[in-house]
This record gives structure tokens, C-alpha cells and sequence, in this order.
């Protein structure tokens, strides 16, 4: 178990005392659980297993292969890692290379997120063949590489799409 990189371990989040600049009203200093680790103050090391079973198809013809639709569970540690290998991986793999800002906020305090990162590569490299498309449009854009590296799907290249069509609904700011 490590401790959550967002309350130190403590399992709270305190608020300190504050007045408003914008309309001068005052602000007790409160106390509530860690919105990151759920007020246990630690995390237990993930279960891969348990993440691929949430975000891998089971049959069909597209079995062990990432869900197209995101994963609907209640908010837990396990569903916010899930939902982030999730993410990941079709950013990486190309499915969808907008940026992931609602995935990276879920597991910001989460002090495993370079495994779930690893994890997340090697299932965009087995679901998708690739874990080099976000990297290749977003390099290009920003001038960190200097050509498009080939055979790549259409999203990994400025002016491709930039997703598959099964975007979530909370994630419809990432196109902004």
C-alpha cells in the first residue's frame, strides 16, 4: 500500500478559512474525505485482472479487446483505474486522441498511475496494434517530432478524425 499523493495519507481534505475577493463573504475552514482515495489516506497496489475484466469485451467478435462504449460503474479506486486504462488506451491506440482530461482527474492522487500508464500501452499495442497514435498527432503538432511516423491509423495525423463516434457524453469539453 502507498498513500495518496493527494492527502498525504491522512484521508482528509481540509479547506482552510478564506473570504472572497469577489464578494467579501467569509469561509469556515472545513474537514472532508479525500476525493481521491475515498478517505482511506492509502491505496492498495492495483488488480490488473480486475481492470481488464472491466474494460475488455468478453465475446464476440471483438473479444479481449478494448470496449468501444465506455464502462458504467459506481465511482470506486477500481473504476477510476479502470475507466483511466480505459481512456488511455484508446488515446494511445487511436480510438480517441483528444486529450484525456477526465480520465487524468480521476487518478490524480493515485500514487500507482505509471503502472496503470504501462498497463494502459500494452492493452492500446494488443486492442489496437498501436500505442504510438496520440503521440504521433500531438508531436506533430507540437513540433516534438519532425514527420508523421507511418502506418498509423487515420486519428494519429493532423487533419484525420480525432475519434471513433463512441465518445461519452461527459467527455464532450475534451473537443472544445
Amino acid at each position: 500500500m502507498l498513500e495518496c499523493n493527494r492527502c498525504k495519507g491522512t484521508g482528509i481534505t481540509v479547506l482552510e478559512a478564506f473570504t472572497s475577493s469577489f464578494d467579501g463573504k467569509s469561509y469556515p475552514r472545513t474537514e472532508r474525505p479525500c476525493g481521491y482515495c475515498y478517505g482511506a489516506g492509502e491505496f492498495l497496489a492495483p488488480s490488473f485482472k480486475e481492470i481488464l475484466d472491466l474494460i475488455l469485451s468478453a465475446r464476440g467478435k471483438n473479444k479481449g479487446k478494448v470496449k468501444t462504449a465506455r464502462p458504467e460503474f459506481a465511482r470506486t479506486i477500481l473504476a477510476d483505474r479502470a475507466y483511466y486504462v480505459w481512456r488511455m488506451a484508446r488515446f494511445h491506440g487511436g480510438a480517441d486522441v483528444t486529450m484525456p482530461m477526465a480520465a487524468s482527474m480521476n487518478v490524480r492522487g493515485d500514487p500507482y498511475r505509471d503502472e496503470l500508464d504501462t498497463m494502459a500501452d500494452a492493452v492500446a499495442r494488443a486492442s489496437f496494434g498501436t500505442d504510438l497514435a496520440a503521440a504521433n498527432r500531438w508531436g506533430s503538432a507540437l513540433g516534438l517530432i519532425p514527420r508523421d511516423l507511418p502506418g498509423l491509423p487515420a486519428t494519429a495525423y493532423s487533419g484525420g478524425p480525432v475519434h471513433d463516434g463512441n465518445k461519452p457524453d461527459e467527455e464532450l469539453a475534451e473537443l472544445l
